[in-house]
């Protein structure tokens, strides 16, 4: 992704001003995500020493609001107090954990080292620690000082966002504009809420996962050294069911649905937090929404500049539809 805001030097060295670090030496965008711009930036700091950082991470948030930048450094300080490795911003000197840069919140965090797994590298010790993380983040529950709304990618939202699918650019979407509408008014109407729910990320991807150097893509290490969960921008309250099946989505599919990574999750899951009867009986159905509202958001945010296939997520469905919804539930050993 290009990095859509470019502060200057001076405005970055009066950022980093404001909070309890060293001077900002030298900083570097990273082109890495889908939505907001980020930079690490070094201080002027021989060696690292305890209680002293010379690496941190930028954040500047090209979508969220500034209560939005506050709620989510809440539900991650709220995460790591239960255990989770979830880097929470750093406070400024006046306190404040979200400062404007450039016109826009952004916050600083500390930079975390680890490996994002490729697919082909994931296994499936991974998968299972993966799906104990997810459960984790389900049971600590809400943040006191976090109150979380339903998140924006409900189905109606989705369904209203279907008339930019019709307008794409890309020929091929719009030829599915009709039929991604009418899917997705289905789902409107036939989604159940009458299910557990709670904290969800609602993003659980492979790039909001780092893993510690003892976890290697050759899959030798101990696969439990999560080293940090990443971008809780997307958190909201929301069925367990539907984090669970946007995870086995995003980890289990190479070339076609893995079933022994997908089992996996499951089974990691279920050694943290049991499924209730709700959360089996719309687990099928969520991983179809979840299918679809990856499609629609790929193909009206910045799918083809990042190079992130929205195919993908229509060749998710059609791999959880042939499996129909007993053998998508037995190959996830439930």
């Amino acid at each position: 992704m290009a990095i859509l805001t470019t502060p200057t030097t001076a405005e970055l060295a009066s950022f980093v001003a404001a909070y309890p670090l060293e001077p900002l030496e030298k900083f570097r965008g990273i082109e890495a995500g889908t939505v907001n711009t980020s930079f690490e930036l070094e201080l002027e700091l021989e060696r690292e020493r305890e209680g002293r950082r010379r690496r941190w991470f930028l954040r500047i948030y090209e979508e969220q609001d500034a209560a939005g930048a506050v709620r989510e450094a809440a539900v991650l300080a709220h995460l790591a107090a239960h255990g989770l490795p979830t880097p929470a911003p750093i406070a400024a000197r006046d306190g404040a954990t979200m400062r404007l840069l450039a016109g826009k919140p952004a916050a600083i965090f500390p930079w975390v080292d680890g490996e994002m797994l490729c697919q082909r590298a994931v296994t499936v010790d991974a998968a299972a620690a993966v799906g104990a993380a997810l459960a984790r983040i389900h049971v600590a529950g809400h943040a006191p000082t976090a109150p979380l709304d339903a998140g924006r990618f409900d189905p109606a939202h989705l369904v209203t966002r279907c008339e930019r699918v019709a307008s794409s650019s890309d020929p091929e979407a719009r030829a599915l504009a009709g039929s991604l509408r009418d899917a997705m008014i289905r789902i409107a109407a036939s989604r159940r809420y009458d299910v557990p729910r709670g904290l969800i990320h609602g993003d659980l991807f492979r790039d909001n996962v780092l893993w510690s150097d003892d976890t290697s893509a050759t899959g030798t290490g101990t696969c439990s050294s999560i080293a940090a969960l990443l971008d809780f921008e997307s958190a909201h309250d929301g069925p367990f069911a539907y984090d669970l099946a946007v995870t086995i989505l995003a980890w289990s599919y190479g070339s076609k649905l893995d079933t022994d990574l997908a089992a996996a999750i499951v089974r990691g899951y279920r050694s943290v937090r049991e499924l209730e009867a709700g959360d089996r009986e719309v687990l099928y159905d969520e991983a179809i929404f979840a299918a679809l509202r990856f499609t629609i958001t790929r193909i009206t945010d910045d799918a083809i500049r990042v190079g992130k296939r929205w195919q993908r997520f229509v060749e998710r469905r059609e791999a959880i539809e042939r499996l129909g919804r007993h053998g998508f539930l037995e190959a996830l050993g439930l």
